[in-house]
């Protein structure tokens, strides 16, 4: 089984030769990687492209910037046939069994119900030292949590073929975050996996499109008024 890893990279040439080094030495042997550089000014095409030279599972699409959001939900319409899709920010590091992990627990269903497996994450500093692992569910997964509160990150996201056909049949033209969008869809018409267990170390730094949010006031704040959006 193929697991298709899709990443939408801007301006990410700090990063991204770590991330794409530690999805390169998954455990998990069937991976492919499709990128699409939302108008990048850095030299993020050129590392791609460095990458692309010796490795024939990675491609690169070169796009002008619409921002992360779109540009995500541009790489699922190309990858409707695969097995399964997880999704990849470009300044993380995976550890080594995170593909072969999710496919374990996503194997257990039947293939035809949209599935969506997210695991914990453990918050690093730029350096990659550990600050704490972050529980993102601290709930059962349901469709009446997924109207508030979009907490299964993408960056720890994979899917299967059923869950990535319903999500495209009908894409949005205005969404907050393409995770939250994804949990929302595949709460009301599949199952939802969480695992305990972190299987990435989340970078986290200034130029983060998702920020952790630890000041409880803050967060009733940001979630009423993505609410009312």
């Amino acid at each position: 089984m193929i697991v298709q890893i899709l990443i939408s990279t801007y301006n990410g040439e700090k990063y991204l030769a770590a991330q794409l080094n530690s999805i390169l030495e998954q455990d998990y042997p069937n991976i492919e990687i499709l990128i699409r550089d939302d108008g990048s000014t850095d030299s993020t095409t050129e590392i791609i492209e460095s990458f692309i030279k010796t490795h024939k599972n990675i491609k690169l699409i070169k796009g002008s910037n619409i921002g992360f959001v779109a540009s995500f939900f541009t790489l699922l319409e190309f990858v409707q046939n695969k097995d399964f899709i997880a999704f990849c920010d470009q300044d993380d590091v995976w550890l080594k069994e995170k593909i072969s992990r999710s496919i374990a627990h996503l194997s257990q269903y039947p293939k035809e119900t949209p599935l969506l497996y997210c695991s914990n994450l453990t918050i690093t500093n730029e350096d990659l030292t550990p600050i704490k692992n972050l529980n993102l569910l601290k709930r059962e997964p349901s469709f009446y949590n997924a109207v508030v509160e979009g907490c299964t990150w993408g960056c720890t996201s994979v899917i299967n073929q059923s869950a990535c056909k319903l999500i495209v049949s009908s894409l949005p033209k205005s969404v907050i975050f393409h995770d939250w969008w994804v949990y929302l869809v595949v709460s009301a018409f599949g199952k939802i996996i969480y695992d305990e267990k972190s299987m990435i170390l989340y970078r986290r730094h200034s130029q983060n499109n998702s920020n952790v949010i630890t000041k409880f006031s803050d967060k009733i704040l940001v979630m009423t008024s993505r609410f009312l959006k």
